[in-house]
């Protein structure tokens, strides 16, 4: 594996203590001055992805964001955990941290990122050079990529309100920052064109981002064990670090996908959720730095090797065996772990267990099972893999035998546990969307589906934005009907499709994103 050096993303910034707050984008610095403190939190979302090859995950090592003043001491923020994996924020936010007591001034904001690693599908027509190696057409690989250069966003103005609780957005360029040239794949923080390349920056909330006063963003989907202490529940991920948040009047409380647990109408949050739990959360983002839960909902009544990943092959010949590519691994056993090495991006071989229990579905609060209870049982109940489609990102326990990774052959597992859980993906809307659809077509190759197939998301808004079963939007108001045709949306949705493939909706949306 090679490692580079870390890479410094260079913003600059300009803090006035005034009584209001924005953060906007100028063709230069700002001036210095005023008194005041900010809180400052920060979140990454990724967007654009290259036409090729197809993008299974993208990892980058942050190591540390960095405000420093024209003069005075420089603070630095050291998210946790250091890796993310940049596919799965198309539609989702990642939470980097918040420093607290910033003093007025002009400062710069650097990110050090480093060892970008891609997992792709090459989907181009002929073989792809990664370095000295070649990955063959059609097939599935993992690199690791020496990459160069200190890209810098445009200066904006950040302003220190009354309050002094501010929020900073950046977005990931990923097509900026892949390239595919002469049949050589690479990475590229800094390329001559465009300009500005990969990075830029927003004010939180964003646009059209569907929060409350004195909320930044919303951090969706963050899986891992149970701690409580009162009102606050703590999640911790072997992948993705720990999230802390806490329960009001207005948290959602969700049954797990086998309906065992927190039934319906629950509103105790200990009832619902005990500690050990692997459980979900959507955690509100306030400007404080500390979050809130919107919804919560357990997944596991205990901890135990649980992993998830993206379906990239089904074996034709068996009803039994599949192919993921690790998307996340919310957890692992408290002893004798069997997927402590897994990592996002690796591969990994699933074959059912003799005895494998019927498969669930997450709905995550979305009246799919209900209103749409034909289709949500295309998956849900089912016993093999005649249920699985290309593209389907499933959640499974792991139990033995397991064997791992020796050189090009992957890790295989036993499961007897499988749930459907939510993809993660952008496409192109296309014809006019109605109030709870919008059609899409252009999907990534690996759900093999033909690109100018179109196929229609449904939303769910029978409710305002934020309350139980209601679809989370981002860049767009109220309802789907408000995308923009033509445009790409970044998506989270269920995958539910029958076994001749003719379902034309097949996609439930928890998420929809649209810059």
């Amino acid at each position: 594996m090679v490692r580079n050096k870390p890479l410094l993303f260079v913003v600059v910034l300009s803090c006035f203590a005034l009584s209001s707050c924005n953060l906007h984008r100028k063709t230069g610095g700002g001036g210095g001055g005023g008194g005041g403190n900010a809180t400052v939190s920060f979140t990454l979302v990724a967007d654009t992805l290259p036409a090729n090859p197809s993008i299974l995950s993208f990892n980058v090592s942050i190591s540390g964001v960095t405000l420093t003043p024209a003069s005075g001491t420089a603070q630095t923020l050291q998210p946790s955990p250091s890796v993310i994996d940049l596919m799965r924020l198309q539609s989702d936010t990642a939470f980097l941290g918040t420093l607290t007591n910033v003093p007025a001034g002009d400062y710069t904001v650097q990110v050090a990122l480093s060892n970008p690693e891609i997992t792709f599908l090459n989907d181009t027509g002929s073989a792809i050079t990664v370095g000295t190696a070649s990955c063959p057409n059609s097939s599935i690989c993992a690199a690791t990529f020496t990459a160069s250069g200190t890209p810098t966003i445009s200066s904006f103005t950040f302003t220190v309100n009354s309050m002094g609780q501010q929020g900073i957005g950046i977005d990931f360029d990923l097509k900026n920052a892949i390239s595919l040239s002469g049949g050589t794949l690479s990475v590229n923080f800094n390329p001559s064109s465009p300009n500005p390349a990969v990075l830029s920056a927003v004010a939180l909330p964003r646009m059209n981002a569907n929060l409350g006063t004195n909320q930044l963003a919303l951090i969706e989907d963050f899986s891992g064990v149970v701690a409580l202490n009162g009102s606050s529940v703590t999640i911790t991920s072997p992948t993705r670090g720990t999230l802390t948040a806490t329960s009001t009047s207005s948290t959602n409380l969700d049954h797990d996908p086998s309906g065992t647990l927190c039934s319906s109408g629950t509103t105790t949050l200990s009832v619902c959720v005990k500690a050990g739990q692997v459980a979900s959360v959507d955690g509100i983002l306030d400007s404080n730095g500390t979050f809130s839960i919107q919804e919560i909902e357990p997944l596991l009544s205990a901890q135990q090797d649980f992993v998830e990943g993206t379906v990239l092959s089904i074996n034709p010949s068996s009803q039994t065996q599949f192919g993921i590519v690790v998307t996340d691994k919310p957890s692992v056993a408290a002893t004798n772990s069997l997927i402590s090495a897994l990592r996002a991006g690796d591969l990994l071989t699933v074959n059912l267990s003799s005895s494998v229990n019927p498969f669930l579905v997450d709905t995550k609060g979305l009246a799919v099972d209900t209103t749409f209870n034909t289709t949500f049982n295309f998956f849900n109940g089912q016993t093999t893999t005649s249920a699985m489609h290309l593209g389907q990102t499933v959640g499974v326990h792991v139990i033995a035998p397991f064997a791992a990774a020796n050189g090009s052959t992957p890790a295989s597992a036993t499961a007897d546990t499988v749930i459907l859980r939510w993809s993660r993906f952008r496409a192109t809307v296309v014809s006019a969307p109605t109030s709870a659809t919008i059609n899409i077509n252009a999907l990534p190759s690996y759900f093999n589906i033909t690109p100018s197939s179109i196929l229609t998301v449904q939303g769910f808004f029978n409710g305002s934005l934020g309350s139980d079963g209601v679809t989370n939007l981002e860049g767009m108001t109220n309802n789907a009907g408000n995308a923009t045709i033509n445009q790409p949306v970044g998506l989270r949705a269920l995958y539910l499709q029958n076994t001749g493939n003719t379902a034309t909706t097949p996609f439930f949306a928890a998420k929809i994103r649209q810059p």
